[in-house]
Formats: structure tokens, C-alpha cells, sequence
């Protein structure tokens, strides 16, 4: 055998050895915690409990960053926006209504009052319904590939391990959520969630689970993992302290 082959085996048997199959997907999994405002349900208990009652109405306002970083751009505060407002929804705890789009719904009402639509087919002005509960959210914390490791283990096989072990990515992301009565502007309930996510570089191939736009240049990436499981719990635990006297809409 050569010495290359030699070392390719070498490189093997570290790799499966060191890290084993089950330590790779306990390290590439996303995580997430409240911490602080904590109670309700377990996440297990949540994602189990079917509910078929009454709804809240509810709304979700743009996310606002509190780091002073100079990352922030609208799009990640509309993408956050748009992961909370889908998480809402597919709680069925909810009536969610839109606001990140509600120009385009006032310009179709707009065009419908303007003569030009065919009467019956035109969307009715005055039947926006309002909210009741208001969701704000604060990012306090934003580390993307905060910490980790990079370039191979000191020449191990001959440089081979240097090119295998491309690096591990850590980010991390902290958000104050709150739940306001619209009416009162009164506080109903509040948390802060943290989110983690890993991804380790084998060879130029992210091992672990990549998941769907929304953060725009982070699309794709631990940053943007951290932030949905983060916003996952948060709805969890929005949906556990929102107050019965809201659940009321059909």
C-alpha cells in the first residue's frame, strides 16, 4: 500500500474513532432554552398537546436588534418577523394576522375602491380585524460562528487531516420576546430564549441539518438554525402564558 492510501486509513479510523456517529449528530443538533419566564409544558409535552379551541388574535411586530453590532439589516428583522408568524400559525392557538405585508392588503382594498375591480370580486374596506395580543421581539445576542475549530489536528496523516477537518462552527442567539395587550399596552407575558447551533466542515461538507431562507446572507448557516429553534421555543412558550380570556375567536 502507499503512503497516501496508509494515511487515508489513518484518517478514517481518527475521524469515526474520535467522533463516533452518535457525538456528530448530538453536536450538529440545533438547541434551544428559555431563560427566564420559564413554565408551561414541557417542548415534548407542546409539540404533542392537539388543540381545537378557541383562538386568539394576534399579531407579530418587526424584530429589533439591542447588540450594536452593525449586522442588522431589515430583511433579518423581517425574516425573524416571518419564522415567528409561521410558528404562531401552525400552533391552531391563533388567529395570526398579517402585518409585515399589510401595504400590499391596503393597496388591493385601495384598487378595489377605485372603480377599477369588478364590484362583487373587490376586497371590502373596514374588515381588517385587529389585534388583540402584539408580539415584540429584541435580539440581545447575535454570534454567528461565534467560536470553534478550523484547519486540522498538526499534520496528522501526512497534511490528509488538514484538508478533511475543514472546521467547527458554533452561533449562538439571545432574544427578549414580548406579549402586549393592544388594548391596555399592558405586559402579559415575557422571556428571553437562547438558541445554539453547530456545524462541523468534513472535507468541504457541512455535516448537519441546514434549513430554509429567511436571514438573507446567514440563510443556510448555524446563525440562522439558532435563530428558528430560538423562536420555536419562544412560541411554546408564548402559546403556555397567553392568558384564557384571549382564547375566545373561532
Amino acid at each position: 500500500m502507499t503512503k497516501k492510501f496508509i494515511s487515508l486509513i489513518g484518517v478514517a479510523v481518527f475521524i469515526i474513532g474520535f467522533w463516533g456517529c452518535a457525538a456528530m449528530s448530538d453536536m450538529t443538533s440545533p438547541k434551544a432554552e428559555v431563560t427566564s419566564g420559564s413554565g408551561g409544558p414541557s417542548m415534548q409535552e407542546a409539540q404533542m398537546e392537539a388543540y381545537d379551541g378557541p383562538k386568539a388574535r394576534i399579531a407579530v411586530s418587526r424584530f429589533t436588534d439591542k447588540t450594536g453590532k452593525g449586522w442588522w439589516t431589515g430583511e433579518i428583522g423581517d425574516g425573524m418577523a416571518d419564522m415567528l408568524t409561521t410558528s404562531l400559525f401552525n400552533t391552531n392557538r391563533y388567529i395570526v394576522l398579517e402585518r409585515q405585508t399589510l401595504q400590499d392588503v391596503l393597496a388591493e382594498q385601495d384598487l378595489g375602491a377605485s372603480g377599477r375591480i369588478k364590484q362583487e370580486t373587490a376586497a371590502s374596506i373596514g374588515e381588517i380585524e385587529g389585534a388583540e395580543l402584539l408580539i415584540t421581539g429584541a435580539v440581545t445576542e447575535f454570534e454567528p460562528g461565534s467560536s470553534g475549530i478550523g484547519g486540522g489536528l498538526g499534520g496528522i496523516g501526512g497534511g490528509v487531516l488538514g484538508g478533511v477537518l475543514g472546521g467547527l462552527k458554533k452561533s449562538h442567539v439571545a432574544i427578549d420576546m414580548r406579549v402586549i395587550d393592544t388594548r391596555t399596552s399592558r405586559i402579559v407575558a415575557a422571556t428571553s430564549v437562547e438558541g445554539k447551533a453547530t456545524d462541523f466542515n468534513l472535507g468541504g461538507v457541512l455535516v448537519g441539518s441546514h434549513v430554509g431562507g429567511g436571514l438573507g446572507g446567514y440563510s443556510k448557516t448555524p446563525i440562522e438554525k439558532a435563530v428558528r429553534v430560538a423562536l420555536g421555543e419562544a412560541v411554546k412558550f408564548i402559546a403556555s402564558k397567553t392568558p384564557a380570556k384571549y382564547y375566545h375567536c373561532k
